[in-house]
């Protein structure tokens, strides 16, 4: 890093609240509630509230013990703690950090409850909601919780007392680092991803597909059971994982006098929890005066300068509109957005985020979103020659890095794809990348916002951990690159096609791959406006020394004749009007 001129402490823009533990809670509660009250709301009450807002929060909450205190985390909002371990941060009674589902309708639930996430501090929390007691956490795609200790039960899913028939629904999700002294329930949860934590009560499973990698106390693993609706889950257990690096974080020590950027190591073959009581033994610590935190509104200049003079970057809450492409240009530099920073796409056609070939960059936290105009490529590109092979002790990683083509607006791109990687040696730790089949104008038809893959991966050694990808116009992962590796996988297939056979599949790996695992994977189908079948949900495509277990096929609804006619290749294991649900173990 050349820079070390940056303010410490940081000139934090309006749209960051730092809490300390001397302030009292109504003070606190005000200050989430207004944000809540535009991005969130009471599901008994309320529906979707902010859904496409433009508003982002980001919640720090200094080293210290919280006592009941409620903070209910809405859309476009993070929740995070600032000490080195989440044992330094203490939510003490009341509800602590929450987030209940968007929607106070069973058949919607936490369907559409995205967007938002929390961090890095322990939750005390003796609440009781109507499925237990702990710290609830009712969400879907793209609503991490990350590295978070929970003393009593972690609850992922939601029955409110004006239900008649079954809890709400849910489509998640994503837990990693957290350590549950209760039970983790995920009761309607079609399918999630745990990685690297604990629960000592031990996990009830979700409905379709769950993946556990790393995780001490995981259930035992089972084949799902085909041709019954009332089956019993997929699940797939991993003992260990075998590489990745953990999110870098925010943290203070001195009142907020001075700030650190805390960048965890690589880690292979790792299991249960990463962080201890002290945080991340050989994490790199980096000085804020070597940080630059954006302001609202700064342009892609104004950050390409400071990521070119070699400073890592803090994106504080906003939206971007970009002009040009964010350049990553050297190894080990990272980019870490904050309360869901959204990044839009330049209307010249170039990416959101160029990496170049260079190892250990991070880039995590960003919402990369499509504009009204044509991205000629990707909207995240990993790496600029296609030819560099990376390194196997740095890693590139992509932490909770989301996409999405439509929902606040209509008449956007066409994209290419979403992401685009073409390095060697790059880890995805949570991604969503979405269509939308919905938005601020209602629901999307005729190919609208069309954005042909959500992720090509045209390098070796690349691995994957909760992957998930919907809506594309034609396959939704396209894998070309060897040796490389997914666990959890879950996709859906475009709703508004019309004619008779939608010839892609949800995950293709290229005729030339030679090596390649997966485990947990899910392919499902709603072809909403004409009676269409998808002839594979795992497409293998001739591709050598392949394993790839724990797989699924959904028929979620649509019209009659519509659906999925094999789980992977050719097994003969269809979905449709009369099977909703095929399992190939």
């Amino acid at each position: 890093v050349l820079g070390g001129l940056e303010p410490n402490p940081p000139v934090w823009p309006s749209t960051v609240s730092v809490f300390s533990p001397d302030m009292s809670s109504s003070d606190i509660e005000g200050v989430v509630g207004a944000a809540y009250a535009i991005n969130g709301g009471d599901p008994r009450t309320s529906c979707n509230n902010g859904e496409f807002s433009s508003e982002r929060f980001a919640f720090l909450f200094m080293p210290g013990t919280y006592r009941d205190l409620d903070v209910p985390i809405g859309y476009y909002t993070s929740a995070y703690g600032l000490g080195m371990a989440p044992t330094d941060t203490v939510f003490d009674g009341g509800k602590g950090v929450y987030a209940e589902e968007a929607c106070g309708s069973y058949e919607t639930g936490a369907l559409t409850t995205f967007w938002r996430s929390a961090e890095n501090f322990h939750s005390m929390s003796n609440y009781t909601w109507e499925v237990g007691t702990g710290m609830s956490w009712v969400v879907s795609q793209a609503a991490p919780l990350r590295n978070v200790k929970v003393d009593n039960d972690l609850l992922f899913f939601e029955y409110l007392s004006q239900y008649c028939c079954a809890a709400g629904y849910a489509s998640g999700g994503w837990g990693s680092g957290v350590d549950v002294g209760g039970r983790t329930k995920f009761g309607s949860q079609q399918q999630f991803m745990i990685r690297s934590s604990s629960s000592g009560g031990g996990f009830e499973a979700p409905v379709w597909n769950g993946v556990f990698v790393g995780v001490n106390g995981a259930p035992a693993a089972q084949c799902g059971e085909s041709n019954t609706e009332s089956s019993q889950a997929s699940i797939a257990v991993e003992p260990t994982v075998p590489l990745v690096a953990e999110k870098p974080y925010v943290t203070t020590l001195d009142g907020g006098k001075s700030y650190k950027l805390i960048v965890p190591s690589p880690q292979t073959d790792s299991s249960g929890l990463s962080w201890t009581s002290t945080g991340y033994p050989s994490a790199k610590i980096i000085d804020f005066s070597d940080v630059y935190v954006t302001q609202p509104g700064d342009s892609s200049e104004t950050i390409n300068a400071k990521l070119s003079a070699g400073l890592h970057v803090v994106v504080s809450p906003g939206v971007y509109s970009l002009d040009s492409s964010l350049v990553i240009p050297n190894e080990n530099q990272v980019l870490l957005g904050l309360g869901l920073a959204t990044l839009i796409a330049p209307s010249n056609g170039e990416p959101c985020i160029r990496i170049s070939d260079v190892p250990g960059v991070r880039v995590a936290g960003v919402l990369l979103e499509a504009g009204h105009y044509e991205t000629n490529g990707a909207m995240l590109q990993v790496g600029e020659s296609g030819a560099y092979i990376g390194v196997a002790s740095n890693p590139t990683v992509l932490t909770d890095v989301f996409a999405r083509v439509g929902g606040p607006s209509t008449g956007v791109g066409p994209v290419g794809t979403m992401i685009l990687i073409q390095s060697g040696y790059t880890v995805i730790d949570n991604t969503w990348l979405w269509r939308a089949d919905h938005g601020v104008d209602g629901l999307t038809y005729n190919s609208e916002n069309p954005v042909f893959n959500g992720l090509i991966v045209n390098a070796d050694n690349v691995f994957a951990y909760g992957l998930a990808v919907e809506h594309t116009i034609e396959d939704n992962v396209v894998w070309n690159g060897s040796n490389g590796l997914t666990y959890f996988f879950q996709a859906e297939i475009m709703y508004d096609y019309l004619d008779s056979t939608w010839d892609h599949s949800c995950y293709k790996l290229g005729e030339n791959v030679d090596g390649h695992i997966a485990t947990g994977m899910g392919c499902y189908s709603y072809f909403r406006d004409a009676a269409s079948r998808a002839p594979i949900g795992i497409n293998t495509a001739g591709a050598k020394n392949i394993k790839i277990d724990k797989t699924v096929s959904v028929f979620l609804n649509g019209v009659s004749g519509s659906g999925i006619d094999n789980v992977i290749d050719s097994d003969g294991l269809a979905v449709g009007d009369d099977n909703h649900v095929n399992y190939h173990c």
